[in-house]
């Protein structure tokens, strides 16, 4: 709230949360422009209204999910003044909060001058709202491992844990508020964050077809484990799912593995082989590291995704076969196809569906998850009690940016598990962290790093928004400045002042041409 009153000329600002039970909202902080601090309320604050979805201006936001900015409160029929606002409010925006796809609240910020806030203050709050929901969801994983830590390590929690399964074991539990986790039989998948649930979203309607897929990611983030939930989730899921790391064999040997060879084809060969696409007759193959196979191996794999029919090493009889094929890289496959690497028609063949996986960095708010996860199975794997699980180490965890992703995490749990070495452990991710810091931009650094204060991450996504809607605003008026900061609603110097800031030049065109 300071960051907004710091950036954003209102003199009100609340954020409400709508109550799990009752589904009322609730203010939960306030600040106002002479108040020199934020107020908190608890859950039984007398201060303030509770509203009901629909109610008003914030009740119709919470049920809309939309945002609402009006220049006068008088002509907003929606207004009323049981909300508790002062009578001399006329300028109002509220913005939903958004966990996942749930409103779970919502942000308002009020004038007394009528058509005080401009389209720019709304685009900000958009990006404010966005970075409060994430803050909310990684506080809720926090007091979440929190509770967990503090349970493992009382001695009434077996009984408890007893009864609820969900909470002992992360691998077949269900977190309703902010994601769940699926049990695999080699994995986890966690689809907490807003882009895992969206891959969720994805698995489940491509799961029943047999388009083939493409995953891509780092090394680490989980591509098999998004492939088992594809087979899993399928009409296939009776049926084999056989993996083939093509990084694994040169040419010769992989398409042995792959096609299977007949009697006597080479030397050694005293019998007939099957290969791994007739051992996945009906069900799927997974080929991992598809990037490194070679261009000969390259043709006859198209020859199969386009006839199911190939014929086994030294072999004249075609054999068909009914595979789904998914197949994943963490290279780039087309630069590779741009510079001859990888054939083009192969390339649209496989990645009919395309399935990003984010790096680890990009969904902190699963880090929780993992851990509790990675703790009870090398926890029982080892006949080990490591709870609870040290504060320090989950802020470390928070805080790192896991270049290996979840595999680095999973090994370093391992040897926390075994040796509970937590000094040695803070040193090593302190080490790492220092070798792998790149040079960027102080915004990205603090979106990603997840250890600037909220403070920080509201500042910076207010000068985000800012540049885009200056850079906007000129485009339009064909880069007349006193137009667009008409159309921004501020001066011309002040305009001026912060293209200079942001260093917003106008294009070369002499240098375009």
């Amino acid at each position: 709230l300071n960051a907004v009153m710091d950036g954003i000329d209102a003199e009100n600002c609340s954020i409400m949360l709508k109550d799990p039970v009752s589904g009322e909202l609730t203010v939960r902080a306030a600040r106002g422009k002479t108040d020199g601090k934020t107020a908190y309320y608890g859950d039984f604050s007398p201060k303030g209204k509770k509203f009901k979805p629909g109610e008003g201006i914030a009740g119709w936001v919470l049920k809309e999910g939309q945002a609402l900015i009006t220049d006068d409160v008088k002509d907003e029929p929606r207004f009323v003044h049981v909300n508790g606002l002062d009578n001399k409010v006329r300028s109002l925006i509220c913005f939903p909060i958004r966990e996942k796809d749930q409103v779970v609240g919502v942000f308002n910020l009020s004038h007394s001058r009528k058509g005080a806030f401009s389209e720019g203050d709304k685009l900000a709050l958009s990006y404010i709202s966005t970075q409060l929901g994430a803050a909310l969801t990684s506080a809720r994983f926090f007091l979440k491992i929190s509770d967990l830590n503090r349970m493992m390590g009382d001695p009434a929690a077996p009984a408890f844990l007893e009864k609820n399964p969900s909470t002992s074991k992360a691998n077949t539990s269900t977190f309703v508020e902010v994601g769940e986790v699926m049990a695999q039989e080699n994995g986890i998948f966690i689809y907490a964050s807003e882009k895992m649930q969206r891959i969720k979203e994805i698995i489940d309607q491509v799961a029943n077809t047999d388009v083939t897929i493409l995953i891509q990611g780092e090394s680490g983030v989980g591509k098999e484990v998004v492939a088992r939930s594809i087979h899993l989730n399928s009409n296939r899921k009776d049926k084999p799912f056989v993996k083939v790391n093509c990084a694994a064999l040169p040419g010769e040997l992989l398409e042995s593995e792959l096609f299977g060879y007949e009697k006597g084809a080479f030397t050694g060969a005293y019998r007939q082989k099957p290969g791994k696409f007739e051992l996945a007759n009906g069900g799927i193959i997974f080929l991992d590291e598809i990037g490194e196979i070679s261009p000969a191996l390259q043709a006859k794999l198209l020859q199969v995704l386009q006839d199911h029919e190939f014929s086994r090493l030294g072999g004249r009889k075609d054999v068909r076969v009914d595979v789904r094929v998914l197949a994943a890289t963490n290279k780039n496959l087309e630069k590779a196809v741009e510079e001859g690497r990888f054939r083009e028609d192969l390339y649209y063949r496989l990645n009919v569906v395309n399935i990003m996986i984010p790096p680890l960095r990009d969904r902190k708010e699963e880090i929780p998850f993992f851990v509790d996860y990675f703790l009870n199975k090398f926890e029982e794997k080892y006949q080990k009690k490591v709870r609870p699980f040290p504060e320090s180490l989950m802020k470390a965890f928070l805080s790192h940016d896991w270049v290996g992703n979840v595999r680095e995490m999973e090994n370093i749990i391992q040897r926390y598990v075994v040796l509970k070495n937590e000094d040695e452990i803070l040193k090593e991710l302190a080490a790492l962290g220092k070798r792998e810091e790149e040079p960027r931009k102080a915004e990205d650094s603090m979106l990603r790093n997840g250890n600037s204060s909220l403070r920080e991450i509201n500042r910076a996504a207010v000068r985000k928004a800012e540049i885009e809607l200056i850079q906007e605003a000129l485009k339009k008026t064909n880069w007349n400045r006193k137009k667009a900061a008409a159309i921004l609603n501020i001066s011309y110097k002040s305009l001026l002042n912060k293209m200079k800031e942001s260093g917003i030049d106008k294009p070369n065109v002499s240098a375009v041409l």
